[in-house]
């Protein structure tokens, strides 16, 4: 029978936790390309049918966000991942030498700043490895922010063409606020300049505006973001638009 050896749980815990948080980001990166907002998807989800980390490694690689020395830290990251998941062996990361002597091979391979001054080759070896990880992390961290940002640029739109298809209702509205705080107060009509009623019914067309804005808003939050920023205009969509554009 083989004898059982210490397994090192401290560095296994350390590697594999490394990189949960990189397969982590990667599918909160791909729900942000895919603007995909419904929780606890099956595809890039924690369930069983949820897409494998090398998969989302593939997508991101195809769709150009991760360039070809990324795609390789990735692939290299969870290969280390699985050999201190899997492997009762590897104890440390000079032990995957006997394993796979290509792991450390590549490691050793990557320009690391200040690797010189480590001690033992094992420190050495994790300090490239934890190196590694802070690129990738960074990388789709920052993507998933720019794609994030893409949104709320995209949201700002919406509202701004909602704002100016509403042009006329919002005016109508701003001068039934002015009239109605004008006659509460006739005398300051009266003793106002024309500068001065032109400022108060500037002001009343701003709280018009910014209260028609709140309730756009309010209309695209929860599930309703999705039906607002899905990819695709349904073929109902389009002759409803065409119908309505005819009616008017």
């Amino acid at each position: 029978m083989e004898k059982w050896e210490p397994l090192n749980m401290e560095l296994r815990s350390w590697v594999i936790s490394q990189v949960l948080r990189l397969e982590q980001t990667s599918s909160s990166l791909m729900r942000a390309i895919l603007r995909m907002f419904k929780e606890n998807p099956k595809t890039l989800g924690n369930q069983s049918s949820a897409l494998s980390f090398k998969s989302k490694i593939d997508l991101l690689y195809d769709l150009e966000e991760i360039d070809k020395t990324e795609y390789k830290h990735l692939l290299k990251m969870m290969e280390i991942r699985n050999q201190f998941a899997h492997n009762p062996n590897a104890i440390s990361f000079e032990s995957l030498d006997q394993i796979n002597p290509q792991i450390n091979k590549y490691l050793e391979n990557q320009e690391i700043e200040g690797i010189d001054k480590q001690g033992t080759r094992e420190d050495k070896l994790k300090l490239i490895f934890s190196e590694i990880f802070k690129r990738c992390a960074g990388k789709l961290l920052v993507t998933e922010i720019e794609y994030t940002r893409g949104l709320e640029k995209d949201i700002r739109k919406h509202i701004n063409d909602r704002v100016i298809e509403n042009l006329e209702r919002i005016w109508k509205k701003a001068i039934q606020k002015h009239l109605t705080s004008e006659l509460a107060t006739p005398s300051l009509f009266f003793m106002n300049s024309i500068e001065k009623q032109i400022e108060s019914f500037y002001l009343d067309f701003r709280i018009a505006m910014g209260e028609f804005t709140e309730s756009e808003l309010k209309k695209i939050e929860g599930n309703n973001l999705f039906q607002v920023f899905k990819q695709k205009e349904t073929t109902e969509e389009t002759l409803a638009k065409m119908k309505n554009a005819k009616n008017n």
